[in-house]
């Protein structure tokens, strides 16, 4: 969301409990939430720093403020930030061994397909840098498949509950576990071959690398950065976050030797205009003629 951040001065004053009232009134039967999370999330779009869509989400606030009567409304800059991303068009989709559209959306700040392009996967197995070498000189034109195992475990649970009284005091009184070093270096080896992977996909010339995370089981995915912004670092290789059902179909797929195939059309835009951040501030002018002054 457009940061709105209010800087207003007052003194000290009796209660008007009329002006009170009528604010209550006016938030409880009258209120405007709605109206303004529609303008900055349906209307403005994703609203990714420095992106198109955050500033016709900030300057639509700005505007609004000031009918508001608010003054020196504005989007202040707060510091260099880095390049503006948009993204233009995504598609993907399974053509061989036969046709279906997958669920997938492009991590930020990673550049396009170059148009629709037809490429076959390549499923790279290698669980230590010596086996990636392996690879090195085959990725071209190519979209890049890491091999995984995980498995999908189905929940029967709802999605919402209500925590009891009983619950509540077990979760103030728990002890914190010891930290799982094991996990945590797994999870380390992984990020560390899939950033030497990027790498080496990005020289060999492969079209895509694909990305998968397990939380985003039934279909949700959970899309982040595909790598640095700052204004004069290159472009990151295309980066196609899937949902697990689909990685893990197209890991079964490429790994019982069927050729997998897809078509990927992505187009993104950068821009590198004006790398500073803004927020949007406004001022509540302040009564109390002291203070005014």
């Amino acid at each position: 969301f457009a940061s709105l951040i209010f800087i207003s001065s007052y003194g000290q004053e009796k209660v008007d409990a009329a002006s009170t009232n009528a604010i209550k009134k006016q938030g409880l039967e009258n209120s405007k939430v709605m109206d303004i999370a529609f303008q900055l999330t349906d209307v403005s779009g994703p609203r990714l720093t420095n992106s198109p869509g955050y500033f016709k989400a900030a300057n639509w606030a700005v505007a609004e403020l000031k009918k508001w009567g608010l003054t020196n409304a504005a989007l202040e800059p707060w510091g260099e930030f880095g390049k503006s991303w948009e993204l233009k068009k995504s598609y993907i989709a399974l053509t061989a061994p036969y046709y279906r559209p997958l669920i997938g959306f492009p991590k930020t700040w990673t550049k396009g397909s170059g148009g629709l392009k037809h490429a076959e996967i390549i499923l790279v197995k290698a669980s230590d840098s010596a086996a990636l070498e392996a690879y090195r000189g085959k990725l071209k034109d190519k979209v890049v498949l890491l091999y995984r195992n995980d498995t999908l475990k189905q929940s029967f649970k709802a999605d919402a509950t209500r925590r009891t009284d009983e619950s509540l005091e077990k979760m103030a009184n728990a002890t914190p576990p010891a930290p799982d070093t094991s996990r945590r270096r797994m999870v380390r080896g992984m990020a560390t071959m899939a950033s030497r992977l990027k790498n080496m996909a990005t020289t060999d010339g492969a079209i895509a690398i694909l990305s998968m995370s397990p939380r985003g089981v039934d279909g949700t995915l959970f899309v982040q950065g595909g790598g640095s912004y700052a204004g004069k670092d290159p472009e990151n290789i295309l980066d196609i976050m899937l949902a697990m059902e689909d990685y893990m179909s197209l890991v079964r797929l490429a790994n019982s030797g069927y050729p997998v195939k897809l078509d990927v059309d992505v187009e993104t835009e950068f821009s590198s205009k004006d790398l500073k951040g803004y927020n949007v501030v406004a001022e509540i002018p302040g009564t109390d003629p002291v203070l005014k002054d």
